[in-house]
């Protein structure tokens, strides 16, 4: 097969993949594609305020991902979502002060960044220089005390892409 065809074939299903999601999520918020730029599908998922909800977005997205996580004080049973993480993100940034649970069980096998605050989270992803990769802000967290819910979290996360 010809590396052009390959190409072709790869940006036919970025492509499908995009039109999927937009299907998929009716509710804004909720698996909400918004944007494609610099190689990437950004995606809003603001409405995930824990682990589970969490999961479902990691498992209806195809990889590569970079997952955008925010703090919580909540523990998160991070067993449901161990193999998705392995499978399928290929880094996490997580937002937010100090947090060792998803940094020890995952920092040694995906590249982890712990940042202060969203921005500095977008800023981290822009970095990443993969392209056909989606970025998934799925927080699974409140989105108290920065943001007045979850969906000023959403639109701040929106206005800085």
């Amino acid at each position: 097969m010809k590396v052009e065809h390959k190409i072709s074939i790869k940006n036919k299903l970025f492509v499908k993949r995009e039109q999927s999601l937009n299907d998929f999520s009716s509710i804004e918020h909720r698996l909400e594609f918004f944007s494609k730029s610099n190689g990437k599908s950004w995606i809003n998922d603001s409405k995930s305020t824990d682990i589970g909800a969490t999961a479902f977005s990691l498992e209806n997205i195809d990889g590569p991902i970079i997952w955008i996580v925010g703090e919580t004080q909540q523990e998160r049973d991070l067993d449901i979502i161990y193999d998705l993480v392995l499978s399928k993100v290929e880094e996490i940034i997580y937002y937010g002060s100090h947090e060792t649970k998803l940094k020890y069980r995952f920092g040694s096998k995906v590249k982890y960044s712990q940042l202060l605050d969203i921005k500095s989270a977008v800023k981290m992803a822009l970095k990443n220089q993969s392209n056909n990769i989606s970025v998934l802000f799925s927080p699974a967290c409140s989105s108290f005390p920065n943001h007045e819910n979850y969906k000023a979290r959403g639109e701040y996360f929106k206005n800085l892409i």
